[in-house]
């Protein structure tokens, strides 16, 4: 029997003290070693370079300010410690007014850990077009800083408990929201990614329906699809104007319902585009990788998409298929034990005529579809 998704969260939790100032607070961890909290909870410690304590599972470990981004905002400081042998929540931006939230952090009458739930209001900005996240209908008691907000809806943090609406009353309250953590840490995102790639303990505890809302759903492999095959476009902006060159080329198997596209221009205004880009790269059946040096380049286009589409290559979940586009060195790439196209691997770039080069990718992707289809 898999592990309740809020046991698990306070078996992620982390209580923060400075003791030399007498300042507390919560953390979590994020990643292997790393302790996401809020950089007021340690601020003493940098001001006057005291040293810090994480407490987690009953031990006592010396904390290393890694990451220290100030408030007013974001207000976000990430902690290492000697510690590897531990669960991390999953982050994942999202929640709509109304969801359920539930936290677990540290506060001074209950030192072993105090629960808090909420009701989640909407998003809100300060003067400085800042976002937090609001919610109420429960007590944000001083000590809550820093700690996980689950949103029960769909089973991920959606953000970091900051402050209280009302100080006197400790009622409901402000914070910081996932994706405000990945804009300042750029590299979690795909440290969190490494983890849970290994560590399936979240992911195992959350309902079909959680994993539906963050696009964890387990896909069919592909020789189980329907015959309309869906065709993911991975590629650097810089790239854009190849990328819809080549869409006119694939335009017939549209037109014969025999795939349909996907990239990211597809996002809507409002819509979450991380989530959409990792739904889609998740169903996808065929995966375009449009090399050149930009998509080389491109810490979201190599490091995220290239990496997710050649684990679910090496499952048989999806096709993957590198398209040179211009010269660059590509051969030691993950990717680069794939037979590319064109089809001598040549750079789209070098041909004579860049339209023949397409016509050729073009004729290659469906030979791929011709296949898939023929083996529903």
């Amino acid at each position: 029997m898999e592990e309740p998704l809020y046991e698990l969260l306070k078996r992620c939790t982390v209580r923060i003290l400075v003791p030399v100032e007498g300042d507390q607070g919560s953390g979590f961890f994020v990643a292997p070693g790393l302790i996401l909290t809020c950089a007021h909870v340690v601020e003493s410690a940098q001001q006057h370079n005291t040293h810090i304590e994480a407490i987690w599972d009953g031990q006592t470990y010396i904390a290393q300010l890694k990451v220290f981004l100030p408030k007013p905002y974001p207000d976000l400081a990430l902690l290492q410690v000697n510690l590897t042998n531990h669960p991390c929540v999953y982050l994942h931006d999202g929640a709509n007014p109304g969801n359920f939230l539930y936290s677990y952090g540290y506060v001074r009458e209950y030192a072993s850990g105090e629960p808090a739930t909420f009701e989640y209001e909407g998003e809100s900005w300060t003067d400085d077009q800042q976002p937090h996240l609001k919610f109420k209908a429960g007590r944000a008691i001083p000590g809550l800083s820093g700690a996980p907000l689950l949103n029960w809806q769909t089973g991920a943090v959606c953000g970091l408990l900051q402050k209280t609406h009302d100080e006197d009353r400790s009622e409901g309250g402000r914070a910081i929201p996932t994706k405000t953590v990945f804009q300042a840490l750029q590299d979690l995102a795909h440290q969190q990614w490494q983890f849970h790639q290994q560590d399936k303990q979240w992911v195992k505890s959350l309902t079909p329906q959680q994993r539906q809302q963050i696009g964890l759903e387990t896909p069919s492999p592909i020789t189980k699809k329907t015959k309309t095959i869906e065709v993911f476009y991975s590629y650097a902006h810089e790239d854009e104007n190849l990328r819809n060159k080549l869409a006119k080329h694939l335009k017939l198997l549209q037109r014969q319902n025999l795939i349909i596209e996907w990239y990211d221009r597809e996002t809507s205004a409002g819509e979450e585009w991380k989530h959409k880009i990792d739904s889609h790269l998740n169903t996808a059946q065929i995966i375009l990788l449009l090399v050149s040096p930009d998509f080389i380049t491109s810490d979201y286009c190599y490091d995220t998409e290239m990496m997710r589409a050649m684990e679910r290559h090496e499952k048989q979940e999806a096709r993957v298929i590198p398209i040179i586009l211009r010269p660059v060195e590509w051969h030691d790439a993950p990717f680069g034990k794939l037979e590319p196209l064109p089809k001598d691997g040549k750079p789209i770039t070098k041909w004579p005529d860049t339209d023949d080069a397409l016509l050729d990718v073009a004729r290659g992707i469906r030979r791929v579809v011709e296949e898939l289809t023929k083996n529903p």
